[in-house]
């Protein structure tokens, strides 16, 4: 289930995702690192998979790459590309559900993986409503979740949180 992702579970007889190997936690610097970033955030992070295309100038060539995100926010998101644009260099995207368009820029731009690179997209203006979705309250936390007595009920397959 996606809100498992969020609040850090994993689903009942989850396999890890390289097999003979188990989820491992990053060192505790880069742990720290991440939860400062995290605190800092703007807007809190949904693990939700959007059809965008993105169009930017490389060289003298119009790029455009239709793709999917990763994670979005209420200031941008996470997405990979085929093509990777320089990082601070302005992108359109486009909301391939709703025909939103938006002027981004490129504020992350991460390692290469199976031939697609990671790209931190940040709205240039306000753009609110751009994923048309409901996004968690700023002082939503995923972890006040995480111990969470579960309810095993009578017959059922699923656990249930109280």
């Amino acid at each position: 289930m996606a809100w498992d992702k969020v609040l850090g579970r994993s689903a009942p007889g989850a396999k890890p995702a390289v097999p003979g190997k188990a989820d491992v936690a990053p060192p505790a610097a880069e742990q720290n690192s991440s939860d400062a970033t995290r605190h800092n955030r703007r807007s809190k992070r949904v693990f939700i998979s959007m059809h965008v295309r993105v169009k930017f100038q490389r060289g003298s060539q119009t790029h455009e790459e239709e793709t999917i995100t990763e994670t979005v926010n209420a200031h941008g998101c996470l997405l990979r590309l085929k093509t990777a644009p320089d990082r601070g260099q302005t992108l359109e995207i486009v909301n391939v559900k709703s025909g939103g368009k938006a002027e981004c820029r490129a504020a992350y731009v991460g390692h290469s993986e199976a031939g697609k690179t990671k790209v931190g997209v940040e709205f240039a203006a306000s753009a609110e409503n751009f994923w048309h979705i409901a996004f968690p309250p700023d002082d939503w936390n995923a972890t006040d979740f995480s111990d969470a007595p579960v309810h095993h009920g009578r017959g059922s397959q699923h656990p249930k949180r109280l």
